[in-house]
């Protein structure tokens, strides 16, 4: 690519183009307004790509441009004062290839059912800097420190925002299921990553 290789970055950007879509909704919660800022990144990449041969790691660049380009968009908005409409779209923490919680009871796909919404709700409902956190951690996959350097936190911030995350989650679902055994479903939703 930072040969002016245009397969190159057809298929850098095929390979690339889903979790960075994914890591811009995490900010701005809006599909349409992604998909231009993620244009942009990419169009910031090409213009850029003579010097990707210095990144050590690329990945972590194409976050951090995707933060700033996010930001910016974010900004613009707020002085343009334009209002960015919220898509409530469940977040899918719970792993479909996993087994039920509780796969005895003739209910307990409808239970596992309520209690994924009931998850999706408690994310969407996180402060957007934990939501972030710990959708990078849960979903994307990214270590603390890999979070870390992507957000420009510490790792120690990354590592509370993930607990904080966890303890919130964790307590909306005994507010709701105060019954419910929760060692089996904690064990398939929260598998430590920290």
């Amino acid at each position: 690519m930072s040969e002016n290789d245009d397969y190159a970055f057809r298929v850098f950007y095929d390979l690339y183009y889903r979790s960075v879509f994914r890591f811009a909704y995490y900010f701005l919660r809006n599909r349409k307004v992604c998909g231009e800022v993620v244009s942009n990144v990419f169009v910031a990449i090409w213009k850029s790509r003579v010097s990707l041969r210095r990144i050590g790691n690329v990945e972590a660049y194409l976050y951090v441009v995707a933060r700033n380009e996010s930001n910016r968009y974010l900004r613009e908005c707020q002085a343009q004062r334009r209002c960015l409409s919220l898509e409530e779209i469940p977040v899918a923490v719970i792993d479909r290839n996993s087994p039920p919680h509780d796969a005895d009871t003739p209910d307990s796909g409808l239970i596992e059912s309520e209690i994924e919404e009931l998850v999706g709700r408690l994310v969407n409902d996180l402060p957007e800097r934990c939501r972030t956190v710990f959708l990078l951690n849960r979903q994307e996959g990214l270590s603390s420190r890999e979070i870390a350097e992507v957000l420009s936190l510490s790792e120690s911030t990354v590592r509370v925002q993930i607990k904080i995350a966890v303890d919130r989650i964790v307590a909306g679902i005994r507010k709701h299921y105060p019954d419910l055994k929760l060692v089996s479903l904690l064990m398939f939703l929260f598998s430590s990553r920290f």
